[in-house]
């Protein structure tokens, strides 16, 4: 066996492992998984005490995730579709963790637009 990165099966085939030679594919499903812990730190309450800074990771997170999981489908398909799926994931987890965060922040715009005209009238 040479002294190359790849792995290499008893036939001389590479082994199909989750995104072996694309890196961009582990990226983006890292990601999509760091933007749903984001949002999952509000169920467990340490997030309510700056939701601010949860919401910003994880619409960061979800972006990143987004953009990776793209440049993992191109590269899929040069490496003969190794890492696509995992890439999808990723961009699908990205883009509901996105609309998650828009329609949170939403929320909030509302609330204070809503608190601001009770006051006015007050």
């Amino acid at each position: 066996m040479s002294g190359t990165n790849d792995a290499r099966t008893a036939v001389g085939e590479p082994a199909r492992t989750l995104a072996g030679r694309n890196r961009a594919t582990k990226v983006s499903a890292l990601f999509a998984l760091g933007g749903v812990a984001f949002l999952a730190n509000f169920a467990t309450g340490i997030a309510w005490i700056n939701p601010g800074i949860f919401v910003g990771l994880a619409m960061l997170c979800a972006l990143i995730a987004i953009r990776a999981g793209h440049v993992g489908r191109f590269r899929g398909r040069r490496v003969d579709g190794e890492g696509r799926g995992p890439a999808l994931a990723g961009i699908l987890t990205g883009r509901l963790v996105l609309l998650v965060c828009l329609l949170a922040l939403l929320a909030f715009v509302g609330l204070v637009a809503g608190l601001a005209a009770l006051t006015e009238h007050a």
